[in-house]
């Protein structure tokens, strides 16, 4: 398992496409990218790009294009540019609801893209094994499992994240010596199918998975953590933070994933390429939302 390629995949800002476009639209004008996400409880913010181009060490702003996001409730809102092509407002998103997200620039058709905000999804009977198995070097692999509740009525798509608090220890290169920062940051997970059916459906290792195969209205999630990647400290806080996230955010983040993967190619061989996922019509990016629920997590880890 390589560390960083997970701890990339769970903290996935959806800003990659920009550098991935001159494959699907060789030869043409820059295309207008939408990249905006809608966090139950937060604000609104979507930033505004043009595809790159070899030459571009960053996507190119979009700071002139005019963007509003209407609702099913509410009057449109139409967002504030700050800086960097991103647009604001002090609006608050809700469960839910649906959005809407229109972008205007200029010579260029209207980009569209929507999203409804999933509800929250309950985190119940969390239990913690400290030694669940050993790695192949003997490493100690702890595992978590809880239950969600789950509606056999409707699609739902969920993502599990660990996530630890408090003073974080590392090297800073320009002054040469060990700090410390309070940090919030995501751990480094995985998830193991066996005979379930569910997670032999999904792209394991991600802890990403959604109800097309449960057939029970509740659900029991497990997940695992070596010690070779994360580590538990008694001076850290943990939670398990379960988002309930929309069908865009899934199938983006599945095919961000097999996109990743198919980049890692035998020398003499072509890597193959697969398509990101949008759902932006006019243009390209991902306009998704979520929820979440956190659980603080009593870490007892008596094994050696």
């Amino acid at each position: 398992m390589n560390k960083v390629f997970f701890t990339c995949i769970v903290l996935f800002t959806f800003l990659s496409c920009h550098s991935l476009v001159e494959d699907e639209f060789p030869d043409t004008k820059r295309i207008p990218v939408i990249n905006g996400y809608l966090e139950q409880g937060k604000t609104f913010k979507v930033h505004v790009t043009f595809s790159t181009k070899v030459s571009d060490s960053i996507p190119p702003p979009v700071e002139n294009a005019q963007v509003i996001i209407e609702s099913t409730t509410k009057t449109p809102d139409t967002l504030k540019h700050t800086e960097n092509g991103y647009y604001v407002s002090s609006r608050i998103v809700q469960i839910g609801e649906t959005y809407t997200c229109k972008v205007h620039i200029a010579g260029y058709p209207t980009l569209l893209a929507q999203t409804t905000v999933p509800e929250q999804t309950e985190v119940d009977s969390v239990y913690f094994t400290d030694l669940a198995q050993r790695g192949e070097e003997g490493e100690k692999i702890s595992s978590l499992e809880f239950f969600i509740a789950n509606n056999l009525l409707k699609k739902q798509y969920w993502h599990v994240l660990l996530i630890s608090e408090g003073l974080k220890t590392y090297y800073d290169n320009e002054k040469d010596e060990l700090v410390q920062n309070y940090s919030i940051e995501n751990e480094t997970i995985y998830m193991l199918a066996g005979q379930d059916t569910t997670l032999l459906n999904e792209a394991n290792p991600l802890t990403l998975f959604s109800n097309k195969l449960i057939n029970k209205n509740s659900y029991k999630v497990k997940f695992y953590v070596n010690e070779s990647y994360t580590r538990f400290y008694s001076d850290q806080t943990y939670y398990i933070e379960l988002r309930s996230v929309d069908e865009a955010y899934y199938k983006y983040l599945k095919q961000y994933y097999i996109y990743e993967s198919a980049s890692f190619t035998e020398i003499g061989k072509s890597p193959q390429k697969y398509p990101l996922y949008s759902n932006v019509t006019n243009g390209l990016g991902i306009f998704y939302s979520y929820s979440s629920r956190k659980k603080k997590l009593i870490i007892n880890t008596a094994n050696p």
